[in-house]
Order: C-alpha cells, then structure tokens, then sequence
C-alpha cells in the first residue's frame, strides 16, 4: 500500500505547473515547477525555446510587452518570507540584485522602466517603497495598517490598504510620485475596492459600493469616477458572483474574469473568449492572439492561445495528466446545502471511483479568503485519486460569492464557518456519500480542523491539520505588523473572542486520531504554539502524530514540499479511514 501510494503522488505533485505572467521583449514569460520547485521561465509565443531564467521564484512585477527586463522576488530564507528583490535580462539572461535593500516580507511588487516600488512588513511598521534600479530604495510611506503595491507607471503608484481602519472595508491608494505625496481614495466609505492595474490616468478597480461587486474607473487627473464599459456586451448574459481576476491590456482594453457558479469566464472588451469549462486565471493579448493560463478539477494549470475569431484553443506549453489517474477520478458536482441558520452553502463535491458510502474527507480551504472553485488543486486532487471523496464547503467568508458573503466571518472565525462546515458533513452523511468523515484543512484550514475536533469532538473520525493555529493569542505576540493587522482585521479587534477560539484551550476534549503537519520555518503561522498544542495533548494522553518539516516555510513552493505534507496525510488517513 505505501509503494502504491508514493508512486501516485509521485505522478500527482511533480506533474509541472505553468502559470503565465506576461510577455516582454517577443517573449512568454511565466512560472513553472518542471524543475521541482515554483521557477521563472521564458519562451518563444509558439512555446518553443524554452529556458529557466531563475529559481525558486516567489512573485514577478507584472512584465511588459517592451521592456527587456523582469523583476521577481526571493525568498533568501528558508522559508521564512523574507524578500530580496532581482532583475533578469532577458537578452543576455544575466541576473542581478535589483535593489539594495534589506530583506522584509514583500506584499506587492510593481515596476515601470527602471523604477521599482514595492510594500512590505517588518515587525512595526508597513511600508511603501520606491526605488531606482540597483540603489538603495527609498520609504516613501509608512502605517500599522495593510498597504499592498499593485501597479506603477512615470506619474503614480497605485495600490489599496485598509487606511479607514474598517475590518470590513479596502481603500485605494495613489501616490504622486512628483509630489511626493500618498492620496486615499474611496467611492464610499466603508466600501471594499480591489485595484489590479493603471492605464495612463485610470485605475481599473472593483467596489461594492453600490451593493453588488462592479468594475469601476477612477481617473485620478479629472477625479472622475466612472463604470468600466465595453465594446461588447456578450458579459452580460451571466450574472457573476465575483471578479477573480481584471486588468488592462498595453493598449487600454479591459480583461476580466467572472466568477459564475464556481467557474471562471473570461471576457475581454466584453466579448467572450473561448475556453472549455474551467477557469482561466489571466489574460494577455498579444498580436492577433489570446493568451491565458487554464485548468479546471481535473487539468492541471497550461497556458493556452486562442484567436479574436475564437475558433481555436491551442495549448502552448503544458502536459496531459496520467491517464491513470485521470481514472480514478469520479463525479465531480455542486451542491448547495442550508446551514444552522438558512444560509445557502455552495459546496462542491469530488467523488473518488470507490463505493458510496466510502470514506470522505472535508476539505477546508485556507485564507479564509479564498474559495474551492473548477480549476487545479493538487490537495483535493490527491485525495481523490488516493481513494477518498471530498466534500469541499465555501463557507462563509469565502471569496467568490459577493463581498457580502466574504464579510460574514469577519468578527466570528471559527463561528458561523465552523457550524457551516458541521452542517457540511451531515449533508455528506444524508446524501448517502459517506461512512467514515475526517476533517482536513491547510493554514486557516488547519486552524479550522483543530478548533472542529475540540468543539465538536464526536462528528469525526480524525483530522490532519497543516499548518494551522491553536492559540490566536500567541501567534499575535510572534507576528509582525502585517499578521497583527490580518488578525486584528479578522477578529475586528474583538480580543476577547481569540480564547474561544483557540483550540488550546480546549484540548481535554479531542477524541479523534490527530495527523499534524507543520513547517519548521513558518513565519505566518508559527511553530511554537503547535509545539505548546502537542505537549498538552500528551498530558491528556490524546492519540496523535505529527510531522514537522525543517526548511521549509508556510508557502508551497517546491514539489518535494507538496510530497511532504501529502504523503503522511494519505497514509494517516487510510489507516484511520480505511482500516
């Protein structure tokens, strides 16, 4: 059995990933894990020539089609987040430090010509950057609240950070680079807006300001705001629940991706560009030609072209997945269910070519804001292939679904979203999919299935917890300034609420088998409470096991990481589960 297992997840986790970022300079500029870990590559626009440009590559300024050069992030720990930034010319394919600065955790990275801003937290303080290729960069802006960079060119810098100091709004931001001085912009206070890129005077965002999320203009020169409009108008046949991605072409169109059921649409200038059913992620136009990364549940992320005429959809760089194990891959639908108070939970079901009832696992996605939507997820889809169903709830606080929905957890973590899950696994239990349930999550889905085993200790069969939170109060005191606030946001400052739910204190009460999985060099949610956490559970005698790895931080960016933490999950699970 454990021979079987390695090999399948062998085949799973090192089957490469591509993700396209860009084009500069003629050429497809993208990530891939064809090497073993999250690398930056380049290509020829047919997707021949490939080569490796870099490794172990964190993020990428988003790339233009004139510019020569590429600047990315990496982390120079293992695994602690802390960032250096670099530049790769793409003609000679030197690499070079592209800032003298210190390392700090980046949090947006953005460039134009040779200018390069950046924000990013210490222990203190969030800071805007800006900074000149190869000098020493300059703080231009600092507060205790977020502050992330996304888009920059000659005159502003624009972003969005929670300047109103509302857990449950997002405000823009511009900075006058000739003035020297930082703007806040709200359409209406106590609105949630999403910027992603600047075109001459205009920023494309998106508010809820006036209820449902819509795509908004705000020219910063006029001080106008206006609705994004489109040449065509086929967008408006769906009624989407979100934006997942948007942004503007080099020559001023609008691209959007829309959230419609739990997948991806993608439109650009409001004509629909052909795609199979899944969800691209991005959109880049070049020439004649569409390009975008694509997958959905059963395809791993490629990058693929189609034209204007949308009469073709050609697959650039990517590789077909194991037919072996594209077959033990079963039904895969939605469901929406009713929680304890009337809620309606999107809930997508993954089923495994066992029998039903067999044994299931609840999924909980991380964030929490984030969503389980049609697209790749190697954790889902590993545990469909091993043999499990999946029952993946978007709980409340998810993305996806409104900025409405999203808000719900917002002051309640491990409240209304715990009791959705809780309702999740009876909808899993009364449609027959199920005998056996464990609870399974990563980040705030580790935090979900420890606080789920303690507070509702007889509902499951075991849990595995990855990289998750037992005690709010003591990560607060190991945090720095940016997961203070994210902590300060979540709860909305209620401190009161962080004992409650923090599964420390309540650790008496777990009955279920217990699978930990933890990164030695996790700096988003450290190590040292889990350490505390398993020291009670032996004094209560509670059956666990836990795995830490050292080297390697909260992030996935390896193949050998991924192996890590999925190959102990499996073969708890199959013996707790399939015994």
């Amino acid at each position: 059995m454990y021979s079987e297992i390695s090999i399948l997840l062998e085949k799973l986790t090192r089957h490469p990933l591509y993700h396209l970022l860009g084009i500069a300079d003629d050429k497809l500029i993208y990530n891939s894990t064809r090497e073993g870990s999250t690398d930056l590559w380049m290509a020829n626009l047919d997707g021949s020539g490939e080569k490796i440009l870099a490794r172990n590559v964190i993020d990428v300024s988003r790339p233009r089609h004139k510019d020569f050069r590429v600047y990315y992030l990496v982390d120079v720990t293992p695994g602690k987040e802390l960032h250096k930034i670099y530049g790769v010319d793409l003609r000679s394919e030197a690499i070079y430090e592209a800032v003298e600065m210190e390392p700090i955790r980046v949090f947006g990275l953005a460039h134009h010509n040779s200018y390069i801003s950046y924000s990013g937290a210490s222990e203190r303080e969030n800071v805007l950057y800006l900074s000149k290729e190869g000098e020493k960069p300059e703080k231009i802006y600092s507060s205790d609240k977020w502050i992330f960079t996304v888009d920059m060119n000659n005159e502003y810098i624009v972003g969005a950070g929670t300047f109103a100091g509302d857990p449950r709004s997002l405000e823009l931001f511009i900075y006058s680079i000739e003035e020297n001085r930082l703007y806040v912009y709200t359409p209406k206070e106590g609105s949630f807006n999403e910027p992603s890129t600047i075109y001459q005077d205009k920023i494309l965002f998106t508010s809820n300001f006036r209820g449902s999320k819509q795509l908004y203009l705000y020219d910063i020169r006029r001080g106008e705001l206006s609705e994004a409009s489109f040449e065509g108008d086929e967008y408006k046949e769906f009624k989407f629940n979100d934006y997942l991605r948007h942004g503007f072409t080099e020559d001023g169109k609008i691209w959007f991706i829309g959230l419609y059921d739990y997948r991806g649409y993608a439109f650009l200038d409001g004509y629909s560009v052909y795609h199979p059913e899944g969800t691209p992620e991005n959109i880049e136009v070049y020439g004649n030609e569409i390009y975008m990364t694509f997958s959905n549940i059963k395809t791993p992320y490629s990058i693929y072209k189609t034209g204007f005429d949308r009469s073709e959809w050609t697959r650039v760089i990517g590789e077909d997945l194991d037919k072996d194990i594209i077959n033990k891959f079963g039904e895969v639908r939605i469901v929406k269910y009713r929680s304890f108070d009337g809620l309606e939970i999107p809930t997508i079901i993954f089923e495994s070519n066992i029998k039903k009832p067999g044994p299931t696992i609840l999924y909980v996605h991380g964030g929490p804001w984030n969503h389980v939507g049609d697209y790749w997820r190697i954790f889902i889809a590993a545990l469909t292939a091993s043999g499990f169903h999946v029952v993946a709830p978007n709980f409340r606080g998810s993305t996806g679904y409104g900025e409405d929905f999203r808000r719900l957890d917002i002051g309640d973590p491990g409240g209304g979203d715990l009791q959705d899950i809780i309702y999740a696994r009876k909808h899993a239990f009364e449609s027959g999919l199920t005998d056996k349930i464990a609870i399974m999550g990563y980040s705030y889905g580790g935090f979900m299935t420890y606080l789920a085993t303690v507070k509702e200790p007889d509902l499951w069969d075991a849990g595995v917890a990855g990289a998750g939170i037992v005690d709010w109060g003591m990560m607060y005191e190991l945090a720095d300034a940016a997961f203070k606030h994210f902590q300060e946001i979540l709860f909305a400052g209620n401190r009161e609420l962080w004992r409650d739910r923090s599964a420390i204190n309540f650790v008496e009460k777990l009955k279920a088998p217990l699978c930990i999985l933890h990164p030695q060099n996790d700096t988003r949610t450290p190590l040292k409470p889990v350490l505390k956490y398993m020291d009670k559970l032996l004094e209560h005698g509670r059956v666990f096991e836990a795995h830490i790895f050292p080297d390697m931080g909260h992030i996935i960016t390896k193949v050998d990481d991924a192996m890590k933490l999925l190959y102990p999950a499996i073969i708890f699970l199959y013996k707790t589960l399939r015994s």
